[in-house]
């Protein structure tokens, strides 16, 4: 059967976002501070972030909502720090409106751009993240024929739910698709276990992870892609 699917990660994959992320929660913690000052008498960015994963911690679910889980943190910081219920949910909700904004200011991969304009005539393509990315303030939604995350199907990788979405909404067989992403667990051996074919990006090139299989093509530069997936195009 050809190749019919492409699904892509995003996080990592398309872009690197670790900088991003440090970046954003600077910002946001600049324009919190400014506006909450008995927040910012007794905390930092850094305690802000140790109170997030103390929540995800206490409350495991937040990993299929990270939009949640971070704006949830800052109301309890808030709280905590002497606002009423009101004022924390308000500061919370336009901090995490200042996060988002400063999160999607990202930076393609080379040739990661000029690779899914070329596949988006060729095959029909699905962004597949449990991140909060927002495709259409990137500028590049159209390019995608469906655009998942965990927030929206209720689930986050490795759980098979966005793979089975994508193929349900794009009517592709999972024989005829392939999920590109750079984790090993929730991108290569998720997809690979929902009987997608996998692909690993490694554009950050890192070492190759000792539990991926042999079998699992992996590529550091787009343009090996596209001849991974002409390849596989063949096989399938």
């Amino acid at each position: 059967m050809p190749l019919q699917l492409v699904c892509f990660d995003l996080d990592n994959t398309l872009w690197p976002v670790d900088a991003v992320i440090a970046r954003a929660e600077a910002l946001t913690w600049q324009w919190l501070a400014q506006r909450a000052p008995a927040l910012a008498a007794q905390r930092d960015v850094e305690a802000l972030r140790r109170q997030r994963l103390a929540l995800l911690q206490a409350q495991p679910s937040y990993v299929h909502n990270l939009t949640a889980l971070r704006r949830d943190a800052m109301a309890q910081a808030l709280l905590e720090s002497g606002y009423t219920g009101r004022e924390a949910r308000a500061l919370a909700d336009d901090a995490m409106a200042a996060f988002l904004g400063h999160r999607n200011r990202v930076e393609f991969f080379p040739g990661a751009l000029e690779l899914l304009e070329a596949l988006a005539g060729r095959y029909r393509l699905a962004a597949l993240s449990n991140g909060n990315a927002d495709l259409a303030r990137i500028g590049v939604d159209h390019l995608f024929d469906v655009v998942l995350s965990a927030e929206k199907v209720g689930r986050a990788k490795p759980d098979p739910a966005m793979f089975a979405r994508a193929l349900r909404d794009t009517g592709v067989a999972p024989t005829a698709a392939v999920h590109v992403g750079d984790h090993p667990e929730q991108d290569v051996l998720a997809a690979r276990g929902h009987g997608l074919a996998a692909v690993w990006a490694n554009p950050l090139r890192l070492p190759r992870p000792a539990g991926l299989p042999d079998d699992v093509p992996g590529f550091e530069d787009f343009h090996v892609l596209e001849n991974l997936l002409a390849d596989l195009d063949i096989s399938l």
